[in-house]
């Protein structure tokens, strides 16, 4: 079988898209549980 490779963009568009401020510590939380649950390519941010 092929090998499959997720990248994961919640970090980067989901939160920029969010109007409310969300505190650093609940962003770090997402984050790691994202590693925890095995995700390996993570885009963190965007300059726009």
């Amino acid at each position: 079988m092929n090998k499959i490779e997720i990248y994961e963009v919640g970090p980067r568009d989901g939160f920029q898209n969010i109007s409310e401020y969300i505190p650093l510590e609940t962003k770090l939380a997402i984050i790691d549980g994202l590693i925890t649950a095995g995700i390996r390519h993570l885009q963190m941010t965007s300059f726009v």
